[in-house]
């Protein structure tokens, strides 16, 4: 399904980047990291800031959650109705910042820490490649946190979709809870269930342009379904970038 729609639209999306506009519309958020990809370095004490700073958080509908659903599964609309999102920009530096945050979680002394290191180097890093790590949140089914559901791409600052190279799916997690009914008045068990895709690109496009390079001030990250756009943000890669980006609510 996703590859076959941005196949399908490339070549429309291109033939609309003739325009010269350099504004663009219709974000929902902007992320900006120009200034965190300045700093000199990432330390263990400013590694969970950095990682903040190139994480956008935002909600889609749960693509499964339909009006069959029973009163009993309709206790959490709010988490079974719609699907929690975080999708996290992977740089070099923010990369770096991901894995002081592991070590510190896991209180790792600096030798176990430089172990982890190259393991998670072996594991995730691909030469040329950067990656977006999108996590996902649901009280609804497991089923409806398969990638599949959706068309997942970037767009660079021409407005040329560019689909991920690879698309790797973790398992799913389940963790136990409770939620209070307040149309019931009292509290049902429920699972959250989690799972983290990870979707790789190539640094340099098929025309050569290097995606982080300072003649592409932002990229966009977009999620969509049945041709129907449902998340659409921004990072904000270079200073001065901000003024050509317009969100949604700055349009109103």
């Amino acid at each position: 399904m996703r590859y076959g729609f941005i196949a399908a639209m490339c070549v429309l999306i291109a033939c609309s980047c003739a325009s010269k506009s350099k504004q663009l519309k219709g974000v929902d958020k902007i992320i900006d990291i120009s200034a965190a990809r300045k700093r000199k370095e990432v330390t263990y004490d400013n590694a969970r800031k950095v990682l903040k700073e190139y994480s956008a958080e935002f909600t889609i509908p749960n693509p499964l959650f339909g009006k069959s659903t029973t009163n009993y599964r309709r206790i959490d609309p709010s988490h079974q109705a719609s699907i929690i999102c975080r999708a996290v920009l992977l740089d070099k530096f923010s990369t770096e910042a991901d894995i002081q945050v592991r070590c510190r979680a896991d209180s790792l002394d600096e030798q176990r820490c430089s172990a982890f290191r190259e393991e998670y180097i072996e594991k995730h890093i691909r030469e040329g490649m950067f990656r977006i790590r999108l996590s996902l949140e649901s009280g609804f089914s497991d089923k409806s946190m398969d990638p599949d559901l959706w068309a997942i791409y970037i767009e660079n600052a021409k407005g040329i979709m560019i689909e991920p190279d690879d698309i790797v799916a973790a398992g799913i997690g389940a963790a136990r809870d409770s939620v209070y009914s307040a149309y019931q008045r009292m509290r049902y068990p429920r699972n959250v269930m989690r799972r983290e895709i990870t979707l790789y690109f190539k640094r340099n496009t098929f025309f050569g342009q290097d995606l982080f390079g300072g003649e592409n001030p932002y990229i966009i990250f977009v999620m969509s379904r049945e041709r129907k756009t449902l998340a659409r943000v921004a990072w904000n890669l270079t200073s001065g970038a901000g003024s050509l980006i317009e969100s949604k609510d700055s349009s109103q």
